[in-house]
């Protein structure tokens, strides 16, 4: 299999029962997948693991550090087994939400949790959003609710109670188990769905041992997570701007530019974000996207993403592997246009980040082909990448869990040495990943950043260098 093209922002793909199939993981690594996403509200625990476990054998193959992303399934509420599979609400009827009864003024949630939580006055979406009703009274065991916009619902159907305060279910007993599994499995981020403040990141963390941690992705999909996003941008290692149930919740005229704006805030902390659901949602059955679809994917590019992500198009679809290389076609057109899609790089915000500014600027200054440097943790790697280089960045690291970790960073080239990280030693395997790759040719230069004492640690060097 040929070496992958390298672009700038990263692919996130979700396993499924369509990766499955012979060869197809494999092609989808080559064709530019960095991130694997394990969906934890679908599937067993053993098909999980399986999964985990060929991803990492066929990265290790293939050389390539792909990341492993677990989604917590979160506090989900749905509608209960409904009579006949489906039922048209008609607009102005009176419903009763309770968990169990065989009256057909009652409509079945599975969620007691739910009914406790909803108060007088609050709206209750069912159905994707295509259903809307009203609360008008509430006790511990039953809701009564107002059809304001009728339709048909299904059993299983999602519930968003977008003006609830629900933050206290997170985690749910539900996620604690996955999360006991996937931190088993050593992943390097944990998704944590529902985010409502930063506080519910913390419990998550508080999940936690000793010995087995995991980054958080916090998934902005509530309509609360918004009025306090910066707090809960600076409690998560990184952000997903989750588009589907954000966009039932949120006015959907405004959701451009709330993904514009979760963006800017990520951006601006230095935290990776994911923007996700239906990037190519067609190519779930047809082996071309729409044009509507390839725009959006360069938008949230030009956006300031770090990486778009796949869902059913890969979990599900027939095409998962010309879906990937359809978004890595998009991605390197339109970063071969608008290689300052974040516009101008951020200023250092302290002292100690000033020296990698001035790597990224000398770099830019000499059109060097790459900056090399070693980095000991994933902060001070998302810090680098917050200047935006117009070269990759190259980051070195004597831990293969950093590399893979790093795959989800914009404009991060992780490199793993099992040897040193120190980039002097390690410019001959830095020259032989930018060749592969057609980055560099002998002659050009590139600009390293490291310690001069040789230990590792603080970066106080930088120098500009000629490929061999």
């Amino acid at each position: 299999m040929n070496t992958p093209s390298w672009h700038r922002t990263k692919i996130v793909c979700t396993l499924g029962p369509a990766t499955d199939a012979a060869d197809v993981l494999a092609r989808m690594i080559g064709s530019g997948m960095d991130v694997a996403r394990v969906n934890l509200s679908h599937g067993s625990a053993a098909d999980h693991a399986r999964r985990i476990q060929q991803v990492r054998a066929l990265a290790r193959q293939l050389d390539q550090p792909v990341a492993v992303l677990a989604d917590l399934p979160g506090p989900k509420f749905r509608l209960g087994d409904i009579a006949e599979g489906t039922r048209k609400l008609e607009e102005g009827v009176v419903i009763t939400l309770r968990t169990q009864s065989d009256d057909p003024a009652v409509l079945p949630v599975r969620n007691p949790e739910l009914l406790r939580a909803l108060r007088e006055g609050e709206a209750v979406f069912l159905a994707d959003g295509a259903v809307e009703l009203r609360v008008r009274s509430s006790g511990d065991d039953r809701v009564t609710c107002e059809v304001l916009i009728g339709g048909s619902v299904r059993s299983g159907s999602g519930i968003n109670v977008p003006e609830s305060e629900l933050g206290a279910l997170v985690p749910t007993d539900e996620d604690r188990r996955h999360l006991a599994f996937a931190l088993a499995q050593g992943v390097e981020w944990v998704g944590v769905s529902f985010v409502q403040s930063a506080s519910d990141l913390a419990r998550v963390r508080a999940c936690f041992g000793d010995e087995r941690q995991a980054l958080l992705m916090a998934k902005i999909e509530k309509r609360r997570a918004l009025t306090d996003l910066d707090a809960i941008i600076a409690a998560s290692d990184g952000v997903m701007v989750a588009r589907g149930d954000l966009g039932v919740e949120t006015d959907l005229a405004q959701i451009p530019l709330v993904q514009k704006r979760i963006i800017a805030a990520a951006n601006a902390q230095a935290r990776p974000v994911v923007t996700a659901t239906q990037m190519l949602e067609s190519m779930i059955e047809h082996e071309h996207p729409t044009r509507a679809e390839v725009t959006d994917v360069a938008n949230a590019v030009l956006d300031g993403t770090d990486a778009v992500m796949l869902s059913g198009e890969t979990a599900i679809g027939r095409h998962p592997v010309a879906a990937v290389a359809m978004l890595d076609r998009v991605l390197h057109a339109t970063e071969a246009q608008h290689t300052h899609a974040r516009g101008s790089p951020l200023l250092p915000a302290r002292g100690s980040d000033a020296i990698s500014f001035a790597a990224c600027q000398l770099a830019a200054r000499l059109g060097a082909r790459a900056i090399i440097a070693g980095v000991q943790n994933f902060g001070a790697a998302a810090a680098m990448a917050t200047f935006a280089p117009e070269a990759p960045l190259l980051l070195i690291t004597g831990s293969e869990r950093l590399a893979r970790a790093l795959a989800v960073m914009r404009g991060v080239a992780p490199v793993y040495s099992a040897g040193t990280p120190d980039p002097p030693a390690c410019l001959p395997q830095v020259r032989e990943w930018l060749y592969s790759r057609e980055l560099a040719r002998p002659g050009d230069s590139a600009v390293l950043l490291y310690s001069s004492t040789g230990a590792l640690g603080k970066a106080d060097t930088v120098q500009a260098v000629v490929l061999e």
